[in-house]
């Protein structure tokens, strides 16, 4: 068994990638860090629609019970790309349906545990934030979902 972080993360995203979006179907979510190799950073992708990361925020800290159990937990953030479109409501309504569905989703409870490790994922703070060029003109939208990983390393 390989169980821990790679595997874990690896069914995260296979979770978020099979997401069928209820606005704009004909783009759905693709990871594009995935650890296979070097790729183009999701923050100079232009037009990107529905491309997403996951930005570790915190090294794994031991989460078990009086140290016994051996699980960990680590914060990730999850950044979704999405292209900018006239009709901003329409983009800000889209991106809430989609941050709705993620965390739905990302909530289990089908982890595969003897496969991935993964105990359970905690949802945190989420947030839309806009894309600048460098000259501060606004060329994408990223929405931003925070939330805790606990799972076993093997």
């Amino acid at each position: 068994m390989s169980r821990g972080i790679n595997e874990s993360l690896k069914k995260l995203e296979s979770m978020i990638e099979s997401i069928t979006p209820k606005t704009d179907i004909h783009h759905s979510f693709i990871c594009v860090n995935d650890a296979t190799g070097i790729v183009t950073p999701l923050s100079d992708r232009y037009d990107a629609q529905r491309e997403f990361t996951f930005n570790i925020i915190s090294a794994p800290i031991d989460d078990g019970a009086a140290g016994l159990s051996g699980r960990k937990r680590i914060t990730i953030e999850l950044e979704v790309r999405y292209m900018i479109v006239k009709d901003f409501g329409f983009n800000q309504r889209m991106i809430l349906e989609d941050t709705s569905y993620i965390i739905d989703k990302i909530k289990g409870p089908d982890y595969d545990f003897n496969t991935t490790g993964i105990i359970s994922v905690i949802p945190g703070s989420s947030s839309i934030d806009a894309v600048q060029d460098a000259t501060g003109e606004a060329i994408g939208l990223v929405s931003l979902i925070q939330f805790d990983l606990l799972y076993l390393e093997s």
